[in-house]
C-alpha cells in the first residue's frame, strides 16, 4: 500500500468527482451493484484515491441497499440524491466468451439526477484532479442538463469521458458534445463503428485496426481539445494516442482466460487515469491498466478484492 507519508503529502492522493449511473447488474443467478461510473469510482478508491459520485437512487429498498454498498466500497455517498424514481437496474446476459449484453430499464433514478445543494457546494468550494462522465447517464434530459452544469462549474485538472455505448442511447451530437468537454477520452474497439456511423470518423480503410484507430484518434485530437485517446482492445489489450507528441502506445497482450468481462474496461480506465494523474509515463499507465483489467476478468463481479501480488504489480 502507499505509505502514510506519501499520502499525507498529497502526491498520490488524487481526487475524483464522478457523474453518472449507479445501477444493479442483474444476472440469471445473482445481482451485482454496478454502472460504469460507480465501477470506475470504486477502483479509483482501491487504487489509493478519493472519490465522490454525483448520482441518484430511488426511495426504495434497493436504493437503501445501494447507498450501503457504495459506502462499503469507500466511495463518498454525500452527493447521491434519493428521489421518487426506481433505482436503476440492468439485465445482463454473458455469452460463452464472457462478453456481456445489457438490457437497461428506462426512466430510473440515474436518468433524473438533480444538482443538489450539496453538489453545488462541492463545485463551488472544492477542486478535483479529474472529473468522470460517460454517455449512458446522458440518455435522459434531466441528467444531461445536470452534467452540463457540473462541467460549467467544476474546478478540475482533467476531464475523463468514457464513450460507453449501450443499446441506442447515443447520437452524433451527443458524442461531439462529449469530445468538446473532455481532455481524456476512452473508446472500446467495438465502439469505433459508432464514430463512423454518426459521421464523426471515416470508415475503416487501413489494413489493420490499430492503424485505423490511430488515424481516427489523431483527427479527434485535432478537432477537439483532447490530450489522450485511450482505446481498449479487449483480448488484445489497449492502446493510447497522445496528441502532444503525436505518439501511439500499445500494451502487451493480456494472458488471462475471461470468466466475465463486466467492469474490466472500468478497472482499466481507473488504473490508467490515477497513474496518469500521479505523473507516471504513458507506457506505465497503460501496462498497469491492462494488468488490473486482466485480473478483473478472472472474477465474477466488477470490483473484486485485490490480492497482495496484484497490488505489487500495480505499484501500490
Amino acid at each position: 500500500m502507499l505509505s502514510d507519508d506519501v499520502l499525507n503529502k498529497g502526491i498520490y492522493m488524487k481526487k475524483l468527482l464522478c457523474f453518472g449511473e449507479i445501477l444493479w447488474d442483474v444476472f440469471p443467478e445473482k445481482r451485482e451493484l454496478g454502472g460504469a461510473s460507480l465501477n470506475f469510482s470504486a477502483h479509483f478508491v482501491k487504487l489509493g484515491g478519493e472519490a465522490k459520485i454525483i448520482s441518484a437512487v430511488g426511495k426504495d429498498d434497493l436504493g437503501a441497499e445501494t447507498l450501503e454498498k457504495v459506502a462499503e466500497l469507500g466511495v463518498n455517498t454525500s452527493l447521491i440524491s434519493v428521489i421518487d424514481k426506481k433505482t436503476g437496474v440492468c439485465d445482463v446476459t454473458v455469452d460463452a466468451m464472457g462478453k456481456p449484453s445489457y438490457d437497461l430499464v428506462k426512466d430510473v433514478a440515474y436518468d433524473n439526477i438533480p444538482l443538489s445543494k450539496e453538489a453545488e457546494a462541492v463545485l463551488k468550494n472544492e477542486s478535483a484532479d479529474v472529473i468522470y462522465f460517460g454517455t449512458l447517464a446522458q440518455r435522459a434530459e434531466v441528467s444531461k442538463a445536470t452534467l452540463k452544469k457540473i462541467i460549467e462549474k467544476a474546478k478540475c485538472t482533467e476531464v475523463f469521458c468514457d464513450i460507453n455505448i449501450r443499446q441506442d442511447y447515443y447520437s452524433g451530437a451527443l458524442l461531439k458534445e462529449c469530445f468538446n468537454n473532455a481532455t481524456i477520452v476512452k473508446i472500446s474497439r467495438d465502439e469505433f463503428h459508432v464514430l463512423a456511423e454518426t459521421g464523426i470518423a471515416k470508415a475503416m480503410k487501413e489494413s489493420s485496426f490499430v492503424e485505423y484507430a490511430e488515424s481516427v484518434c489523431r483527427e479527434l485530437c485535432k478537432e477537439y481539445a483532447i490530450k489522450l485517446v485511450v482505446v481498449t482492445l479487449d483480448k488484445d489489450g489497449a492502446m493510447v494516442y497522445e496528441a502532444q507528441d503525436d505518439k501511439t502506445y500499445i500494451s502487451r497482450v493480456p494472458q488471462s482466460k475471461p470468466v466475465s468481462t463486466v467492469g474490466a474496461g472500468d478497472s482499466f480506465s481507473a488504473s490508467f487515469v490515477i497513474n496518469y494523474l500521479r505523473g507516471e509515463p504513458i507506457k506505465v499507465c497503460l501496462e498497469r491498466g491492462v494488468t488490473l483489467s486482466d485480473y478483473v476478468i478472472t472474477k465474477l463481479g466488477a470490483v473484486p478484492e485485490y490480492t497482495e501480488e496484484l497490488k505489487k504489480e500495480l505499484g501500490m
